[in-house]
């Protein structure tokens, strides 16, 4: 498990992702498409929202175990009141490596939102 250096600036993050293109997302396969048919998650809605994150909600910057990338930006998105996605990212200045992608439930969510009260 990662651990969490700070908490970024969303309009910065939404920025940086807008100036990506389909072709520029790369995914760690074959884990990344294991775990989307797993939780039933097309990946055009994936791509969609990475790509035009209007419901980027939080995003988190920790160091990564990867020494191709320095950092991993977690990003929240919420989809719906019960629905929301968790995908780790390695941002770099021509492609977006998506680690994986964890389906949150209403119970996490609330609990993660008291966390962040305090």
């Amino acid at each position: 498990m990662q651990i969490r250096i700070s908490k970024e600036d969303i309009e910065k993050i939404k920025n940086t992702l807008m100036k990506y293109k389909k072709e520029d997302l790369d995914y760690n396969e074959p884990h990344f498409s294991l775990k989307l048919y797993r939780l039933k998650i097309d990946r055009k809605e994936v791509a969609k929202n990475i790509l035009k994150p209007d419901k980027l909600v939080f995003a988190g910057k920790s160091k990564s175990k990867n020494p191709n990338y320095k950092y991993i930006y977690d990003l929240y998105f919420k989809l719906s009141k019960n629905r929301m996605f968790k995908i780790p990212t390695s941002i770099k200045p021509k492609a977006l490596y998506l680690i994986t992608i964890f389906k949150i439930r209403k119970k996490i969510q609330d609990e993660a939102i008291k966390y962040h009260r305090k």
